[in-house]
């Protein structure tokens, strides 16, 4: 019988070439990749913007503002919605971004709802708070009453208040009535250290009296005789400007450019004072009407993105400083770093910037080891 070659022996199977391998490697990756890009992560990711200067931006009577000796910039953060491949690409590729949640308002497509009020109030404001500076009693402020926003931790009104009281008296029921949070803050902030200051206000609807003993302010705070620890805002704020303000805030939104707009309003109204001595300053704040400093969100973005613009002076909230500093501090490693400037109020902003940069230099060395309150000033 005839013997075939095959008899016996095991069949051959053709190799697979190494480019076909590699190929249907990369088929799987890549279908792999698009799938990630259709899992939603409910996140979002938060990245340094260059800082916007407000030149051009800012009228007073429908005639833009005079270009400043300088010249000043707010700076925000860009922000989007990301899938999970580009979480993870982000995660490796930028230590610059950070993630946080997406907001409950956020239209597709588009900013929360929330920030865009926010902005809005913002730039009314900043420009009652520069008038206010400049002309002292030239701005209308009135609401329906001032709430609590916030009570600091272990602050005399710890004990006493709770977010959300509506404050209606300060000294007692013969005392004084208050329909914004800037009568409030004068009021209560006038008393001496150790004084008592009585609160009338109103609780889920049950009006009652609150005593609360005041304390000295913070250290190198000169603008309050003394404080309680608490901040406020007003219900159904309304101001009433004695000029005509618009402001172009692009696509740029939230409250922390407040401080950015009230400076630029206030040094352009200030002719011929010189307040930013030709140096770039970057600006990063929410304002209340009292015109305390208020902190921001997404500081170390901010912060990176003025320091890669090479700009002279960043301001930040007293309350954002260590953060701040921090992160310029890593940004530009042994070059040239911005100076980092904490204030707690648009007044405390103004003293700053008049400074000679030797003074500005001395001040902040001589607050670089200070550990801000985070506790309200007022």
């Amino acid at each position: 019988m005839a013997r075939h070659a095959s008899d016996g022996a095991p069949d051959r199977v053709k190799a697979i070439p190494l480019w076909a391998k590699l190929l249907g490697a990369i088929g799987v990756v890549a279908a792999a990749c698009v799938g990630l890009t259709f899992v939603p992560t409910g996140q979002v990711a938060y990245a340094p913007n260059a800082p916007i200067s407000l030149t051009g931006k800012i009228a007073v009577d429908g005639h833009l503002t005079e270009p400043l000796v300088g010249e000043l910039f707010l700076v925000g953060v860009t922000e989007r919605r990301v899938n999970l491949l580009q979480r993870m690409l982000l995660d490796v590729a930028d230590p610059n971004v950070d993630f946080g949640p997406e907001p409950d308002d956020a239209p597709a497509g588009g900013p929360a709802k929330g920030d865009v009020d926010a902005m809005s109030e913002a730039k009314q404001v900043a420009a009652g708070v520069a008038f206010d500076l400049y002309d002292p009693g030239s701005v209308q402020w009135s609401g329906t009453g001032a709430t609590v926003a916030e009570v600091g931790a272990g602050t005399p009104a710890a004990a006493a208040l709770r977010r959300g009281d509506i404050i209606v008296r300060i000294d007692g029921a013969s005392g004084n009535r208050v329909d914004t949070s800037v009568e409030a803050s004068r009021l209560i902030n006038a008393h001496p250290p150790g004084s008592i200051v009585t609160i009338g206000l109103q609780r889920a609807g049950d009006p009652m009296q609150v005593h609360i003993r005041t304390v000295a302010p913070e250290p190198g705070d000169a603008e309050h005789a003394s404080r309680i620890g608490v901040a406020l805002s007003t219900i159904g704020l309304r101001i009433g400007l004695p000029r005509n303000v618009s402001i172009d805030s692009g696509e740029v939104v939230g409250p922390s450019a407040g401080l950015a707009f009230a400076l630029y309003l206030y040094d352009s109204l200030k002719i011929p004072v010189d307040l930013l001595r030709g140096r770039r300053v970057v600006v990063s704040g929410a304002l209340a009407p009292d015109g305390q400093v208020l902190a921001v969100g997404r500081v170390r973005q901010k912060a990176i993105a003025a320091q890669a613009a090479h700009r002279d002076v960043l301001i930040v909230p007293r309350a954002n400083a260590a953060e701040a500093r921090d992160a310029v501090k890593d940004a530009c490693g042994d070059g040239s770093c911005i100076r980092v400037v904490p204030v707690r109020s648009i007044a405390d902003a103004v003293s700053a910037l008049r400074l000679t940069d030797a003074q500005l230099d001395a001040r902040i060395a001589a607050t670089a080891d200070e550990v801000p309150s985070k506790a309200p000033a007022g």
